[in-house]
């Protein structure tokens, strides 16, 4: 059955989200672009309570790695071989070498954000042994099902969240205001900034932290009224990502998306009858960000110069 995993904001929302199949955490110098991020002690405890549920645990070990960080990369997932752990995010193929060591190649989950686009990128990662890879956020269902009828892998997708769209390395946030002569560039670094084209009313929320500078989309996807194309076509799992979202919001989120999905166990009829109802239930949560349904319904449009 499809698996829903919550990328969580806050150790209070895991002790309340005891509904949902399992959790994405990480530690700050590990992980990218999480909701909140854990200490290594917080993460023995959000294990210890996710086992007790049955819940399942993923670590998020997505950071783009560098020469200079390669032997603490090492030392984690030697660390990370020792605890009860259900899977590792992982977005560099350094992960893979590594995780050879630590026999840990079936926990790995490769998630490179847009390059997993066709059926033969999963075969390759599947010859290679891993648990599970990521679909890229920019396709079509009817590209998604393509590759679930192939069942070559476990498959994920981003079932509700913002799509990032773009990462520089560079402090472009902290250059900008520097530019113009803030004494403090870095005071705006908790504030919430967007960028806005000139020809659109779009905004896409902009933030900066140690890994870089990131941008996201102006709306949520959101796939709630496809979810019996998912289950119908074995996609393993769905992923509601918390970035931009309070505990409350996230939670509220999270039980809609749970109650779909059981409502099709129970009945599809009943599923395919209230698809709308869930959709009306998201718009009625307090602040939620805009949603759509992203690419699912139209091919990504590259332009040549």
């Amino acid at each position: 059955m499809l698996e829903l995993i919550v990328s969580p904001t806050s150790l209070s929302f895991i002790k309340s989200c005891d509904f949902c199949d399992g959790f994405i955490i990480g530690e700050k110098d590990k992980g990218l672009r999480l909701a909140h991020y854990f200490t290594k002690n917080e993460i023995k405890e959000i294990i210890d309570i996710c086992k007790k549920r049955k819940q399942k645990v993923y670590i998020a070990a997505n950071k783009i790695i560098h020469e200079t960080e390669l032997i603490s990369f090492d030392n984690y997932l030697k660390q990370l071989a020792d605890l009860e752990i259900d899977g590792i995010i992982f977005g560099d193929l350094a992960i893979y070498q590594l995780a050879k060591k630590y026999q840990l190649t079936n926990k790995l989950i490769y998630n490179p954000e847009t390059y997993i686009t066709n059926y033969e990128s999963v075969h390759f990662f599947a010859q290679l042994g891993i648990k599970r890879v990521s679909i890229a956020k920019e396709i079509t269902l009817d590209d998604i099902i393509t590759i679930a009828n192939k069942k070559y892998l476990e498959l994920d997708i981003l079932g509700h969240g913002a799509i990032n769209m773009f990462h520089s390395m560079r402090d472009l946030v902290t250059n900008y205001f520097r530019f113009l002569k803030q004494d403090n560039p870095s005071l705006h670094h908790n504030e919430s900034l967007y960028l806005i084209e000139e020809k659109r009313a779009d905004k896409y929320p902009l933030l900066e932290d140690e890994a870089g500078t990131h941008v996201f989309s102006a709306s949520d996807l959101c796939t709630i009224e496809y979810l019996d194309k998912f289950i119908e076509h074995q996609v393993t799992s769905i992923r509601i990502d918390g970035i931009f979202k309070s505990c409350q919001e996230l939670l509220e989120i999270t039980k809609i998306y749970h109650k779909a999905i059981s409502d099709y166990c129970s009945n599809k009829n009943y599923y395919l009858e209230n698809k709308a109802k869930y959709t009306e239930a998201l718009l009625k949560i307090e602040n939620i960000r805009p949603f759509n349904d992203g690419f699912l319904f139209k091919k990504t449009i590259y332009k040549g110069d």
